[in-house]
């Protein structure tokens, strides 16, 4: 073994310590302020109480596990191949993107209290659940997926393309390669989404399942239980997202960088009018939203679902803007969406700079991060119906507890996507200002962070739909305001169609800002260029 070998071994090994001393010292600060009821009255139990809970019920576990860690792989693996066909798909043919773009995105923004009855009626056995993993898996990692395709060194295809390859040829010999350290990333933002969709959609129903046995020990007032589960939930997505960080370093997409910024940025089209570039983007637009519009037709169509629970784009225009009743509607809409976009808008900045803050305190001080990443999962591994109440316990039933679970569900996918940016910082502008005894914080600003741009939009892509679903979940469950309180009210009343026109704005709302970032992105790109 090589000096530079054995460095490396004891740095890990020393790393690995560090890390061990810090979760250690979390664990103590845990039990003292559970076991002393220092917060939330009981809602936060000491991790001993855990532990025994989970001890006590261990007969229970295994079949339960079984059934989630099977639904959960199924929704893992069909989801993210989607993702990645859609992705090489997206880049070999940019038209597909823009005409299927509106369809993913809002795929991605509907509201899981509305989604997941329509799949139980919809589907039979465990297609439900399965396809509720899907919804939730697909998303990050084509979009993670994507941003490698598209950052592929130019040079290399350049060359590619020299000796008579073609866009396929290409995709498989370069980008396929360059996108692998941010595909491993959206495999491993998934791997917590999968779990996730899995147990949601156990509460529909079901005779085993972790969420099967969350739902049922909701109500027996011993939050030990729920973390507990909470506890195996997060231990088994943990241990995805561990195998495919073990499968990164043995691909060696750990420390994959590029050699140059320029190189790693997309092909920028010709210059042309505004006018001229205005009338094109509506045009993709107008036929994106026709590409939804079929999807959704397609879908009643084919699943021969009633008009009282599925509702058409015809109904849901209607209902806004045709039927007696349509002012009436707007105005609640219109009341309830302003209560609802300040949180929203709060929870995913505050989840996006804490995204951004951990991410460089990773590449700064890796065995602190790393101590705070299994907490991490909790949040995205326990379903928000059972997390916000103990949240709510916490601190109390108003705005700091909607937008502090909304940063619980944006901060994850933002800084699996951030690390990601910042470990793939060109080598030579690295090299130069090393060269110059430049300090960590001078290379951070620079060189870092501005290479981790567009890593940063697609976190931004990544957080809005997530933070809508997480404000609907919280004032639902919790404050009874806001489109989330419009819509728990709806669902008591069986009122399908309030509730899928608020899961037609809330989706539109999550595709404009979603757009709003790709725009910004392609700015920043050509700029750069």
């Amino acid at each position: 073994m090589t000096g530079t070998a054995i460095a490396t071994v004891s740095e890990r090994r020393a790393s690995a310590v560090r890390t061990g001393v810090v979760i250690v010292l979390v664990l103590l600060a845990w039990e003292l302020l559970g076991r002393f009821r220092l917060i939330g009255d009981g809602a936060f139990p000491p991790i001993s109480d855990i532990l025994a809970s989970w001890w006590d019920n261990r007969d229970i576990y295994p079949a339960h596990i079984l059934s989630t860690v099977g639904t959960a792989g199924a929704g893992f693996v069909i989801g993210n191949v989607v993702a990645i066909l859609l992705a090489g798909l997206f880049v070999l043919l940019p038209a597909a993107e823009k005409l299927l773009r509106p369809l993913v995105v809002v795929l991605f923004c509907l509201p899981v209290v509305v989604v997941a009855p329509i799949l139980g009626v919809a589907f039979d056995g465990d297609w439900p659940k399965i396809s509720l993993a899907i919804l939730l898996v697909f998303f990050p990692t084509m979009i993670a997926t994507v941003v490698g395709l598209t950052n592929a060194p130019r040079d290399a295809m350049n060359v590619v393309f020299a000796s008579g390859g073609g866009p396929l040829r290409v995709l498989l010999l370069v980008r396929l390669r360059a996108a692998l350290p941010d595909l491993l990333s959206g495999l491993q933002i998934s791997a917590p989404a999968a779990f996730l969709g899995a147990i949601l959609g156990e509460f529909l129903g079901g005779r085993e399942g972790l969420g099967v046995y969350l739902i049922g020990s909701m109500g027996r007032g011993e939050p030990a239980i729920l973390w507990a589960i909470g506890l195996v939930a997060t231990i088994l997505s943990a241990a995805v997202y561990g195998a495919i960080g073990l499968l990164r370093r043995a691909l060696g997409a750990e420390n994959t960088r590029p050699s140059a910024d320029m190189s790693s940025l997309r092909s920028i089209a010709p210059a042309k009018g505004a006018a001229h570039r205005g009338v094109i983007a509506a045009a993709w637009l107008i036929g994106g939203i026709l590409v939804l519009l079929g999807a959704w037709f397609a879908f009643i169509a084919a699943t021969g679902l009633p008009r009282t629970l599925m509702n058409s784009p015809v109904e849901v225009w209607r209902a806004l803007f045709v039927s007696p009743s349509a002012a009436e509607t707007r105005a609640t809409i219109g009341d309830a969406l302003a209560s609802s976009l300040l949180p929203a808008l709060i929870g995913t900045a505050a989840g996006i700079l804490l995204a951004l803050v951990l991410a460089v305190a990773l590449s700064t001080s890796p065995a602190v991060a790393r101590a705070f990443m299994p907490f991490a999962f909790v949040s995205q591994t326990v379903p928000l119906v059972a997390l916000a109440p103990l949240i709510a316990l916490v601190m109390g039933r108003g705005l700091p507890t909607i937008i502090a679970v909304t940063v619980s569900v944006t901060f994850f996918p933002s800084l699996v996507t951030m690390i990601q940016g910042i470990a793939n910082a060109p080598t030579g502008p690295l090299d130069v200002m090393r060269s110059v005894n430049a300090s960590r914080a001078s290379i951070l600003v620079n060189v870092i962070i501005p290479n981790a741009v567009p890593h940063l939009l697609a976190s931004v892509r990544l957080a809005v739909p997530r933070a809508l679903t997480g404000v609907l979940i919280a004032e639902q469950y919790i404050t009874g305001t806001g489109l989330g309180g419009l819509l728990g009210i709806s669902r008591g009343y069986l009122d399908y169609r309030m509730m899928w026109v608020i899961a037609t704005v809330v989706a539109i709302i999550s595709f404009a800002v979603y757009a709003i970032a790709q725009a910004a992105e392609n700015t920043i790109l050509a700029r750069r260029a």
